[in-house]
């Protein structure tokens, strides 16, 4: 089993950012069916945040032809942040950090995917550009909260897809302190923090090699198969099996979106001949 360097220590996925081509037919998809809360909304786009520690999406518009969904990069919350520490440590490794705000630097992996290092509070959406502030762009009673279909937990993982997936897997243990919990020579899933966020690194799909987030994954309390799979048909979402313990749905957008259990899941469950749901 590797060990992680663990240069610094992820305690959640801080955000995820994601464009679209409507951000506020998205967030109401999020907030109605995850029942995520909406910390940030300036009109052009907005944050929507779940669990404890608070994970987020950015959503935002598209600028892909079509307007195309797209994962433009994803955030990392690390344990005792200090911005200029972190600037110095991410330096003396080659790391080039951009700033990002008071609370985040962002950051190139091996394969050119930007990631950020963030504290565990203070960031949000437009944070880097100067003079940026949350001043009125914070909403309140049934804009800010609605009941949800489900209650989001974590992000159970971000399916990410790179040419070499050894060299991203030692990239994220020994950066984040992330540990390995699933390895089959091929792909792995490195976790982290509590409730446990997960990263899935697999290869990018001949004749791709470039890195893309593939698909979204996110765990809800009391996840029953039967139970989430009838109530996602009654909305019309189609739902996909994915092994014992998720659905695969398609957001507004045509973007592949899990629904997960807590724990069970993991890189190629669907395909586990010994794993099929009851």
């Amino acid at each position: 089993m590797l060990e992680p360097r663990s240069v610094f220590k992820a305690t959640a996925v801080n955000h995820i950012a994601y464009a679209v081509a409507d951000y506020a037919r998205s967030r109401d998809f999020y907030m109605d069916l995850f029942g995520m809360k909406c910390v940030f909304d300036d009109g052009n786009k907005c944050s929507v945040a779940f669990g404890n520690p608070e994970r987020a999406f950015y959503i935002g518009p598209s600028r892909q032809p079509g307007k195309q969904p797209i994962v433009d990069h994803f955030a990392i919350s690390i344990e005792n942040f200090d911005l200029r520490a972190v600037e110095t440590e991410l330096s003396r490794l080659g790391l080039d950090p951009e700033p990002d705000g008071d609370c985040a630097w962002t950051i190139l992996d091996p394969d050119g995917y930007r990631v950020q290092v963030c504290a565990e509070t203070g960031v949000f959406p437009g944070a880097a550009t100067p003079g940026a502030t949350t001043e009125g762009k914070v909403p309140t009673e049934s804009a800010a909260a609605r009941p949800g279909v489900f209650q989001t937990t974590a992000v159970n993982h971000i399916a990410y897809q790179v040419p070499d997936y050894a060299r991203s897997r030692d990239f994220f243990m020994d950066l984040f302190g992330m540990k390995l919990v699933f390895e089959d020579r091929k792909k792995c899933s490195v976790a982290f923090g509590s409730p446990e966020d997960a990263i899935y690194i697999v290869p990018s799909k001949p004749p791709v090699k470039k890195p893309v987030v593939d698909h979204l994954a996110l765990s809800i309390e009391s996840f029953n198969l039967h139970a989430v799979e009838a109530e996602l048909k009654r909305l019309g979402l189609d739902p996909e099996p994915d092994g014992d313990y998720a659905w695969t749905i398609l957001d507004p957008d045509s973007y592949r979106i899990q629904v997960c259990a807590e724990k069970g899941v993991y890189p190629g469950a669907a395909l586990d001949p010994f794993h099929t749901p009851e």
